[in-house]
């Protein structure tokens, strides 16, 4: 009876819990139901974890439960001081690593938790197997070793995540790629498009590493600044701190940003329509005074010796329902139909994959964001590996597409400058992006 009342305790206070982040974060209502059921795996782990160290000395059983629980202790403590302050305001520093700590700590448990499903279901067999042939009832305790290379490997990912949190989470990487567009203007061969994309300065807890990647673009001497999206977490309040480090940036033509699928303040819980509306309003302020050019569903055009090529910013489109689709690319291209080159801002890479590439050819070349590459991955030589290439077919670096008449466009999705959900970064190290534009044209001449 005591351990059917403790199961369900834990059954309810799961339930409660993960109803309570869903009021908060409503957006997020899809992992939650998944967070819901990686609770009750989690429960399983701990009585078969629990079986095994029960025979061990007092201090390490109850050091070993206190750790395992500690993530879920955290939950309930965030959760309950929720009702007093709204997560959104908490201090900036708690409110990364506090949520990035649990991230870390359930994320390694998927290890553990798989191959105690392995271990069970082999168990199993063994046991219908025994009933068959007794010799086979020997073999049930045998994958034991199984299950604790299980948690080895687990705690190994938990110390290499919590490294990427520590040492890699401003961790910059300068990538530079030439792309030649047979249609380019000869007065912009050569030209010099440094991209930067997914900031999500609600994350950043050190201006100091903000200013090294100010640092780092103005190195490179940028002709054009482009900014993909997602400039915050939650709200345009989180960015107001690094307006003064963001107006250092230095470019010969410009700086043209547009907005991402968290620049709307659609992940937080208004409380009215007034105050999101302020929020947007906050959001158009703050470019302007920092000096870059918010493109929304609209274009401009640089000249340059007479010739001109159209940047062209649309708001966010998404192929996942959960994401905005305001992009209106028809309003942003009118007027550039004389234009032989068009650059195209779309923060989301699906909305090359679906309609970019399939119904604009006169799209040269799309910068998007969006994706972070993941976070966590392997990137070595030509080879690339992360789980996000599993949500997005066009994930990270350049692609191609080729027409059915030949015309050739080009997508370039960078890996993003910051972070969110895990304030860390494993293997997928923080981009800033050098794009040196050719022309076919001078090709040609030589």
């Amino acid at each position: 009876m005591k351990r059917l009342l403790q199961v369900v305790l834990f059954v309810a206070v799961s339930i409660l819990l993960v109803w309570i982040l869903k009021q908060a974060f409503p957006k997020n209502t899809g992992a939650l139901n998944l967070f819901l059921l990686f609770l009750f795996l989690d429960a399983l782990l701990w009585l078969i974890t629990w079986r095994e160290i029960r025979a061990l000395k007092p201090l390490w059983k109850y050091l070993l439960a206190t750790l395992f629980w500690l993530p879920l202790a955290l939950v309930i403590a965030g959760v309950t001081y929720g009702f007093f302050s709204t997560f959104y305001f908490w201090p900036r520093f708690v409110k990364t690593y506090l949520t990035s700590f649990v991230f870390i700590a359930y994320a390694s448990r998927t290890i553990p938790i798989l191959f105690l499903l392995v271990t069970l279901f082999f168990q199993g067999v063994m046991l219908l197997l025994s009933m068959l042939a007794p010799r086979f009832k020997s073999w049930i305790r045998k994958p034991r070793i199984f299950f604790l290379t299980g948690w080895l490997l687990g705690i190994g990912l938990f110390l290499l995540m919590l490294a990427g949190m520590v040492v890699w989470e401003h961790h910059f990487k300068v990538r530079k790629i030439e792309i030649t567009l047979e249609e380019l203007p000869r007065s912009f061969d050569g030209l010099r498009i440094v991209q930067i994309s997914d900031t999500h300065l609600g994350s950043w807890n050190r201006k100091s590493k903000l200013e090294e990647l100010v640092w780092l673009i103005n190195e490179l001497h940028p002709d054009l600044l482009f900014f993909t999206g997602d400039l915050c977490n939650y709200a345009t309040v989180e960015a107001w701190p690094f307006q003064d480090i963001l107006k250092q940036i230095s470019t010969k033509y410009g700086i043209y940003a547009i907005m991402g699928n968290h620049d709307y303040g659609d992940y937080m819980t208004w409380t009215s329509k007034e105050a999101k509306k302020k929020n947007l309003l906050d959001l158009y302020r703050f470019y302007d005074e920092i000096g870059w050019k918010l493109l929304r569903n609209e274009h401009d055009v640089v000249v340059l010796n007479g010739d001109s090529l159209a940047i062209i910013g649309v708001e966010n489109w998404g192929s996942v329902s959960r994401f905005q689709r305001l992009a209106d690319l028809p309003k942003a291209l009118a007027g550039t139909e004389t234009l032989s080159t068009k650059l195209l801002l779309s923060h989301d890479p699906t909305h090359w994959d679906s309609i970019v590439s399939k119904s604009y050819p006169e799209i040269d070349l799309t910068f998007s964001g969006h994706t972070h590459g993941g976070q966590i991955g392997i990137e070595t030589g030509d080879w690339q590996w992360s789980f996000v290439q599993y949500l997005y077919p066009e994930w990270a670096g350049l692609y191609k597409h080729t027409g059915d008449q030949g015309t050739t466009q080009y997508l370039y999705v960078n890996r993003g400058a910051g972070t969110i959900g895990y304030a860390g970064r494993v293997g997928i190290w923080a981009e800033i992006t050098l794009i040196v534009l050719r022309s076919g044209e001078s090709k040609s001449a030589i």
